[in-house]
């Protein structure tokens, strides 16, 4: 079979894999799920719009459009507005669909310029020329097969590497820019712009030719293989498992639905023999009194019919008789009139006037005023046993292609003020107290203004956007999964539930028992420090409804009181709290066990705490104006920020994801510090 042939057969299956399952047109920024279909970016998040804005879907989940399968976020801090945006580009089905628009289905491009169109079976890789065979021998005597590489398109897997190349140098957010400079601060690549507009006062950037020279690329290349590969065999048997899991919970369900069809059939026997007793028990009374009743009614009538008797005869004598007769009847008559009378008070005691009536049994109508289901369907989530992750969770140190560049660690990086601004807006009379922090994606930070009753939002480059205005003091702040925010106001004991699409408005609240202060979302529960109770730890469901509460066994010999922040390691293994009264923190494990406890000489009243990338963790001290930096199992590494450095109250710290840069706020001060780790 010749290559015209085969090409066309390629071209044909080509147009429909080009094609989006939702618009059936050509991909405008087609997007691929982890199922393998792909889509417009406007259509997925069309799609994802009506699934789950319009219908409510509460999970950070939702079907994929061809095959149902629950597709999850790459990006769970990503708003839903951004779920489509957030899944990886499709590189190859936008060359495809580029080349297949620029060069009528792959024609070759030297053949076009003559004004002839033949087919073309080679590319360049370097001058990017889709070639066919002759224009390909021209080609290379031209240009020389040591300088330019040319691809056969019908070759295995070759189709694939010329658009993975074509677009590996250029910028992500700059697509018609290439990348020139390694930033080590940032650990990003960039162009000329981003470098221009995001990059200009950092120390470390460098030309990416820097980079290539330091680098042993077959040697690191390598141990990234041989880590993907490992990450690869992981998943594997990760979604094995789940697989495994799937099929279980599919047999859970036919199970069940036998059981409940099972409970069905019994209930039914046994109040159908239920009902047979009663409606026998009402015969069998109903037949005795009847028996009783009749037989009071025939003596009734023999007595009236033997009243009736004397009456005649009374009347008879009367009218009829002699005078001897009529005494002899009246002395007969006065006679009967007492054996009657005598005949009616026995009569009358024996008569009962009988009713029925249904009497429930008490444990029925107590059942049946509880009995609302003939169950429930319980769901039990356990962490599975599955094989430890090459990279998170091991001692396997974490690959990274910059190691020995600018790959310093960040228990060795100084912490560098780089920018101080103000978070005081016109009108407000109280100095600011930045009790909590939230980073979010597109350069946007959330500040909680304790003392001003305000959530305040900032953008890029620190600009104030808006605020919100609430009828009490916030102290801390989280995001739930539906994407909406939820602030705690202790002295009401209200959790606010904030929606923070266009301008911010309140959804709902949340009462709660106690005072609630810090908070946070722990897999589909809400978690809130609180100083009643012996100063736990409250969880709830994400309708509000309090579960339980917890606290550390030795929490009185420990002096731990005052709960005040929470944070989670990346993992979602270990929760961090910080606790003001006795200066600790308590990290727990996800059953809420105490793994260590963490106080300092040095440390002065526990406030807020973060976790950087590499899991080390950060506590600020508000009365000893300081903020320790601590390894995950609780040794103290550092002081990271010091009294003598900066002699403020300290109150949080929050570092922005996946960057080497955090924010520090302080009691009753209008401005938001802002740092980088530097070596």
């Amino acid at each position: 079979m010749n290559k015209m042939a085969t090409a066309s057969r390629r071209r044909s299956r080509f147009s429909q894999d080009l094609q989006c399952p939702i618009c059936l047109e050509a991909f405008i920024r087609p997007k691929g799920l982890q199922c393998g279909h792909k889509y417009c970016e406007s259509c997925l998040q069309s799609h994802i719009n009506s699934t789950v804005i319009n219908r409510g879907t509460p999970h950070a989940s939702f079907p994929c459009p061809v095959c149902r399968a629950d597709t999850t976020l790459p990006d769970t801090t990503a708003r839903v507005q951004q779920w489509a945006e957030s899944f990886a580009g499709n590189v190859i089905v936008s060359f495809l669909n580029d080349a297949g628009e620029a060069h009528g289905e792959n024609s070759c491009d030297i053949c076009l310029k003559c004004n002839k169109e033949n087919l073309a079976t080679y590319v360049c890789r370097d001058c990017k020329n889709f070639l066919c065979t002759l224009c390909r021998e021209h080609h290379d005597q031209i240009t020389s097969k040591n300088i330019h590489s040319v691809v056969d398109l019908f070759a295995d897997k070759s189709m694939f590497v010329i658009p993975i190349l074509s677009q590996l140098e250029m910028c992500v957010k700059h697509p018609k820019k290439h990348l020139k400079f390694f930033c080590g601060d940032h650990n990003a690549l960039c162009c000329n712009t981003c470098g221009f507009l995001e990059h200009q006062k950092c120390k470390r950037i460098n030309p990416i030719g820097d980079l290539v020279r330091s680098l042993d690329v077959e040697t690191k290349s390598k141990d990234v293989e041989v880590n993907i590969r490992n990450i690869q065999s992981y998943m594997k048997q990760t979604a094995r498992k789940i697989k495994e899991n799937i099929d279980n919970i599919e047999n859970d369900k036919s199970a069940i639905l036998q059981q409940i069809r099972s409970l069905r059939s019994e209930l039914n026997a046994k109040l159908q023999k239920l009902e047979d007793d009663l409606i026998a028990s009402l015969e069998i009374n109903h037949k005795t009194e009847d028996l009783t009743l009749d037989n009071q009614e025939t003596r009734g009538k023999s007595l009236i019919s033997a009243i009736e008797n004397d009456l005649t005869q009374f009347d008879l004598v009367m009218t009829h008789g002699s005078a001897v007769q009529k005494v002899i009847m009246l002395h007969n008559m006065e006679k009967n009139q007492n054996r009657h009378l005598s005949a009616i008070s026995e009569y009358q005691s024996d008569i009962k006037y009988i009713r029925f009536e249904l009497e429930v049994s008490k444990n029925l109508k107590e059942l049946m005023n509880d009995f609302h289901a003939f169950g429930q369907i319980k769901v039990t989530r356990t962490k599975p046993s599955l094989p430890t992750c090459p990279v998170i969770g091991t001692s396997q140190p974490k690959a990274s292609i910059v190691s020995g560049y600018f790959g310093t660690s960040l228990k060795n990086r100084k912490a560098v003020k780089i920018l101080e601004f103000r978070v005081k807006v016109s009108g407000e009379h109280n100095s600011c107290y930045i009790s909590d922090v939230l980073t979010l994606h597109g350069e946007k930070q959330i500040f909680i203004d304790f003392n001003n009753m305000k959530i305040k939002v900032y953008g890029e480059n620190y600009q104030f956007q808006e605020s919100m205005t609430l009828q009490g003091k916030p102290w801390s702040a989280c995001i739930l999964p539906d994407d909406n925010m939820a602030v705690t106001l202790p002295f009401n004991k209200t959790i606010l539930v904030v929606r923070m699409e266009d301008k911010m408005h309140k959804v709902r609240e949340i009462k709660t028992r106690l005072q609630c202060w810090g908070i946070a979302v722990l897999k589909d529960q809400l978690v809130t420090t609180t100083f009643n109770d012996e100063h736990s730890v409250l969880i709830l469901n994400m309708a509000g409804t309090e579960i339980r509460a917890v606290r550390p066994d030795n929490y009185q010999s420990e002096k731990l009181l005052g709960p005040r922040y929470f944070k989670m390691n990346q993992a979602e293994t270990v929760i961090y709290v910080s606790y003001y009264g006795g200066s600790r923190m308590v990290a727990f494990d996800t059953s809420w066990n105490t793994l260590f406890i963490y106080t300092d000489q040095e440390f002065e009243g526990s406030y807020g705490l973060d976790t950087d990338r590499e899991g080390n963790i950060y506590l600020c001290g508000y009365g000893s104006c300081n903020v320790q930096q601590i390894s995950e199992n609780g040794k103290l590494l550092r002081s990271l920020i010091t009294k003598q450095q900066n002699n403020k109250k300290i109150v949080s710290i929050k570092f922005f994801r996946n960057m080497d840069r955090f924010l520090v706020t302080y009691a009753s001060c209008n401005d938001v510090e802002l740092y980088d780790m530097c070596d």
